[in-house]
């Protein structure tokens, strides 16, 4: 297998920390790269006086370093552009042929690769400016405040479930074989829901919830059993945060918490990844997920759930 390339300008910061007095290991682990194209690179500059490649034979480059920089800019112009279409445009900028393997294997040594977005949800300009608002409500915030707010919220587990987290151990080229493949479906079969409280050092009930919550249930099962209790426990500073699901914002549920004297905690729309609870029902979807015996009813996972 042929040896990794390293750039002009990564040979140059090699030459330059090697006269600084920094070691081969050093400079291995701050520029990135192996111990031996650090060796290699001081053993041609000591010989030569240069960093440039010694005369070689063999089929020249298809590109060179500029077109190779041209190639990384592009990339990094554009993060969403495939090797086709960067393919395209440099045969188009340069009147040049080159492969897309070619071009991948540029930006390789570019230290770009591809791999999978972060996904994020999309907002409005009204949501950005309501969620940059709560948050500069809150910035100041400590534990004292903290400590006083009950993160709430309902989950759904399900007896068929992907959480996308299963890998398999494959050998290139074999992803299509079926004996390989896992089925996924794709509308839940059963699922239950439930609901909880949790604060600092302290947490409710795991309310199973019968069908889909309701403000009636919502406000019998949870603001009149759970929350005021707590309510009444922790005094005036006791602080309630809810999403801005429909059952919770309901005139009835409103009016059961200014009877109760019980201060919601504003929440702006589509925030739901900054409510601490969810990493809770994570934590206890994998925990039912890997059990020895998985649930195959519905009575069996309220149960696991419990457990």
């Amino acid at each position: 297998m042929p040896r990794a390339e390293i750039s002009g300008f990564d040979r140059t910061r090699v030459v330059a920390l090697f006269r600084a007095g920094f070691s081969n290991h050093r400079i291995a682990l701050d520029l990135g790269i192996s111990r031996s194209s650090v060796i290699r690179t001081i053993q041609i500059f000591q010989e030569a006086g240069s960093v440039e490649n010694r005369p070689r034979s063999g089929r020249p480059r298809v590109t060179d370093d500029r077109e190779n920089r041209y190639i990384a800019l592009f990339a990094r112009r554009d993060r969403f552009s495939t090797s086709t279409a960067i393919r395209s445009h440099i045969q188009h900028t340069f009147r040049r042929v080159i492969s897309t393997s070619t071009i991948r294997r540029r930006l390789r040594m570019a230290n770009l690769r591809p791999g999978g977005p972060l996904r994020v949800q999309r907002l409005t300009r009204r949501q950005i400016a309501a969620l940059l608002q709560w948050a500069r409500e809150q910035q100041e915030w400590l534990l004292p405040q903290w400590r006083n707010v009950v993160f709430t919220d309902e989950v759904r587990f399900g007896l068929v479930s992907d959480d996308r987290r299963i890998r398999v151990w494959r050998e290139l080229g074999h992803q299509q074989r079926l004996n390989l493949a896992r089925e996924v479906v794709l509308y839940q079969v059963g699922s239950i829901m439930f609901w909880r409280g949790i604060m600092f050092n302290h947490r409710s009930p795991l309310i199973l919830i019968q069908g889909e919550m309701t403000a009636e249930m919502y406000e019998e099962n949870v603001i009149q059993l759970i929350i005021q209790p707590l309510r009444n426990e922790f005094g005036n500073n006791f602080i309630f945060m809810d999403d801005n699901a429909r059952p919770h914002r309901a005139r009835r549920v409103q009016r059961a918490l200014e009877r109760g004297q019980i201060v919601r905690l504003s929440w702006p729309a589509n925030s739901s990844d900054m409510n601490p609870i969810a990493n809770i029902w994570d934590t206890l979807a994998r925990a039912v997920r890997i059990r020895i015996n998985p649930p195959t009813t519905l009575n069996e996972l309220a149960a696991a759930v419990n457990e």
